[in-house]
């Protein structure tokens, strides 16, 4: 590596380093001033919502329903995800979206010409997305936590965060049942996320929520030894920025694949590890162990 790109490396970690610094100065700071302002025992203070599987149907299905589905992290940032793991999704393998929401990630793989399947347990969003996709070549329908299938490629998408802790365990061998032996796993979920700075208020109840459910946060060491305990093993974690200017332009259907690559295309399609942009969101490739396995 050259000494300039030697110090924009430098400099893009410091950066880093000083947002981090940042954000937990403002959570100690947003800490202690609730600590002073409200005593443990003061009904003025704010109540954290205590997220139930019931109220959490309610939710995504109240938001199926609103302009809020604009602000999907899939209808943002789903081509600049698709552009990063094309390498991983050749046209000949069976593909899951695991939490397919509103079906913003399937009807662009459906466009690229791969075979995607949905787990979407919101009745109301799976409901969306049923209509959204009907007829759509690729499209291979909804699959529900009874199914027997398994896929080559298991995609979960910003969906680890909003699972509470009485549905984990069962979520994650769920996860690893859809997930053929040898096949890959996808996951993207928020870097290290400061749940804290993320909460909404409603002064009708005088509770405290995260605006969009997050119930828990992860590093990718955090990450990386979770999915090892249910039979995955590490191919390569990023931490990234889904724009669409740092992938789309170099995507072979969306972009211009002619073009020479920047180091971080190269590292991602390597499954190298790789940092982009601001980093706030990690990638996690992985392997279902157990060798080969005829779906």
């Amino acid at each position: 590596m050259n000494v300039a790109a030697n110090g924009k490396a430098t400099q893009t970690a410091a950066v880093a380093t000083g947002s981090a610094v940042r954000a937990r100065a403002i959570a100690w700071f947003t800490r202690f001033l609730d600590r002073m302002w409200f005593s443990r025992d003061d009904p003025a203070r704010p109540v954290r919502l205590r997220w139930t599987p019931e109220l959490m149907d309610q939710f995504w299905d109240g938001i199926s329903e609103t302009r809020l589905v604009e602000l999907n992290f899939s209808r943002l940032g789903g081509r600049a995800l698709i552009s990063a793991v094309s390498h991983l999704l050749p046209k000949s393998s069976r593909v899951l979206d695991f939490g397919a929401g509103d079906g913003d990630l399937l009807e662009l793989m459906c466009a690229r010409g791969l075979r995607v399947a949905a787990f979407e347990p919101s009745k109301g969003r799976s409901r969306n997305l049923q209509n959204r996709l009907v007829g759509q070549p690729g499209f291979l329908g909804t699959v529900s936590a009874k199914s027997t299938e398994s896929f080559d490629v298991v995609m979960l998408v910003e969906v680890i965060e909003h699972i509470l802790e009485e549905q984990f365990a069962a979520t994650l061998e769920l996860l690893a049942r859809f997930t053929r032996p040898g096949g890959t796993l996808i996951v993207t979920t928020p870097n290290n996320e400061d749940l804290d700075l993320n909460m909404a208020y409603c002064p009708v109840s005088n509770t405290l929520f995260h605006r969009w459910q997050h119930v828990r946060s992860f590093t990718p060491d955090s990450l990386v030894a979770l999915l090892a305990k249910c039979g995955f093993e590490r191919v390569a974690v990023h931490q990234l920025e889904f724009r669409d200017d740092l992938y789309v332009p170099y995507d072979e259907m969306w972009g211009n694949p002619s073009v020479a690559l920047p180091p971080h295309i190269v590292d991602l399609r390597a499954n190298r590890p790789t940092y982009t942009g601001s980093g706030m969101g990690l990638m996690y490739i992985g392997r279902r162990l157990g060798g080969t396995h005829e779906t």
